[in-house]
C-alpha cells in the first residue's frame, strides 16, 4: 500500500517540529509520501496559524524539501485552511490555494463573542460554552447544526480536496456533556451534511489527531459516521493531524483495519499524477 499522511503541522503554526523533521519521521515510518499542511493565515490575529509574512518562506521551504528528498519520499505542499462564518475563504486564501498541491478545508470558527472576537469549537469547554451562550442563546443543538451547515456550505461552494476532522465538535463533548451522538437531531444533521458532500469530489479524512493528543478515544469521524460515509460512497483518506513527529502515523494500523472491517474497499491518496484510490490491504 501507498502509506501517506497529508495532515501535518509544523513550527510555522502550532506544530512542535520543523517540516523537515516531519518528513524524516515519515521516512522512518516507511511512508511513501507526506503532505505538510500548516494552518493557513487568517484575516485576524491568531497564535496558532501561520502569519502572512511567513507564507512565502513556508512555500519556498517545502518546495526545496521536495527537491532534497526527491527519490526518497514524495513531499506535497499543502495547508489547512479555515472556512470562516460570513466570509468563507477570502480573496487572499483563494489566491493562496492556487499555489498549493492540495488543501484541507476545516471549520474551527463558529461565531463571534459579543465583543466581536471569533471563537472556535475546539479550544476548550469554557470558551465553547461561552460562545454558545452569547451566539446561540445557549442552544447547543442550533450551534451543532450550524457547524454542520458550514461544513456543507464549504464543500458545496469551494470543494476542498480534503475535509478536515468532520465531527470536531465532539472534542469537548466528553461523556456527552453537551449532546448525545445517538440523538435523532444529531444524526439528521450529520446525514444532511454528508448528503451534500456526496455531491462533490471532496475526500473526508479519517483523523487520529484527537487520539494522538489525548483529547478523544475515537477517531474523527465517529465509527457510526464512517458507516454513513461508506453507504454514501464518499471517498476517505487516513491522516493523523500530526503536531509532532511521534504522531506521524498514530493508530494507522488500527484505522486501516477499522475501515476494512466496515467494508471500505479503497482509500484515497495523492500522487504526482493527481488523486488516486488504492485497495486496502491488511497484513
Amino acid at each position: 500500500m501507498h502509506l501517506t499522511n497529508l495532515h501535518t503541522h509544523t513550527k510555522y503554526c502550532d506544530g512542535k517540529y520543523s517540516a523537515e523533521d516531519m518528513i524524516i519521521a515519515a521516512i522512518n515510518n516507511n511512508m511513501q509520501s507526506i503532505g505538510i499542511s500548516t494552518h493557513g493565515p487568517l484575516p485576524f490575529a491568531s497564535d496558532w496559524n501561520i502569519q502572512k509574512m511567513e507564507v512565502d518562506n513556508y512555500i519556498d521551504e517545502i518546495i526545496n524539501l521536495k527537491q532534497k528528498y526527491n527519490g526518497t519520499i514524495e513531499v506535497y505542499l499543502g495547508m489547512e485552511l479555515d472556512y470562516l462564518p460570513g466570509i468563507g475563504f477570502d480573496e487572499y486564501t483563494l489566491d493562496l490555494i492556487k499555489r498549493l498541491d492540495y488543501y484541507i478545508g476545516s471549520v474551527h470558527f463558529l461565531a463571534k463573542f459579543n465583543n466581536g472576537v471569533m471563537w472556535t469549537v475546539d479550544y476548550n469547554l469554557d470558551e465553547l460554552m461561552k460562545g454558545i451562550d452569547e451566539s446561540f442563546n445557549g442552544n447547543i443543538r442550533i450551534a451543532v447544526e450550524t457547524y454542520y451547515d458550514y461544513i456543507g456550505e464549504m464543500a458545496l461552494e469551494y470543494k476542498p480536496h480534503i475535509i478536515g476532522h468532520f465531527d470536531l465538535f465532539k472534542k469537548n463533548n466528553i461523556n456527552n456533556i453537551l449532546f448525545d451522538e445517538n440523538e435523532k437531531w444529531y444524526i439528521d444533521a450529520v446525514e444532511k451534511c454528508l448528503s451534500i458532500i456526496a455531491k462533490t469530489p471532496c475526500i473526508v479524512e479519517i483523523n487520529t489527531g484527537g487520539i494522538a493528543r489525548g483529547y478523544t478515544n475515537e477517531q474523527y469521524p465517529s465509527t457510526f459516521i464512517l458507516k454513513m460515509i461508506k453507504e454514501k460512497d464518499i471517498p476517505v483518506i487516513i491522516n493523523s493531524d500530526a503536531h509532532s513527529t511521534d504522531g506521524i502515523n498514530c493508530k494507522f494500523e488500527d484505522i486501516y483495519k477499522l475501515v476494512y472491517d466496515l467494508g471500505f474497499e479503497k482509500i484515497s491518496y495523492l500522487s504526482e499524477n493527481g488523486w488516486k484510490n488504492q485497495i486496502i490491504k491488511i497484513v
